[in-house]
């Protein structure tokens, strides 16, 4: 039997381990449960617009209060390596909004079946598509 002891690094925030410094600084920067990433919006904020862009396949958020068009610090993470740039007349989502009005059980459940419907329409298109 073949024994090691080596250092074990472990997410502050969610509790992930690693055996890389390097990597879970990464991982910790970027986590879902970093108090940095938590935005309020998604909390289920009734002023928030979720539409999915057929052409790039990604979701777009728009404020309703505000009319201001919002990315999530997944946008952030996946521009920050590559392009090193944030989206053009976009603004991140706040972590804290004085605008913030939760949505009640029935605005809800109206909500995400709506959602699921028009995404089960969207995915039978793209696979329509793809079939032809």
């Amino acid at each position: 039997m073949k024994t090691e002891l080596r250092k074990v690094y472990e997410c502050e925030y969610c509790g992930r381990r690693m055996l890389s410094a390097g990597a879970m600084g990464y991982h910790e920067k970027w986590c879902k449960k970093n108090p940095k990433n938590r935005h309020k919006c998604f909390e289920l904020c009734r002023h928030l617009k979720r539409t999915l862009n057929m052409y790039t396949r990604g979701i777009e958020f728009e404020c309703l209060k505000t009319g201001a068009k919002m990315y999530s610090f997944q946008l952030e993470k996946r521009n920050y390596y590559a392009y090193r740039q944030n989206p053009q007349n976009m603004e991140r989502m706040p972590l804290e909004c004085n605008k913030f009005d939760e949505m009640t059980f029935e605005e809800q459940e109206k909500r995400f079946k709506r959602i699921s419907k028009k995404s089960h329409k969207s995915l039978a298109c793209v696979a329509e598509l793809r079939y032809k």
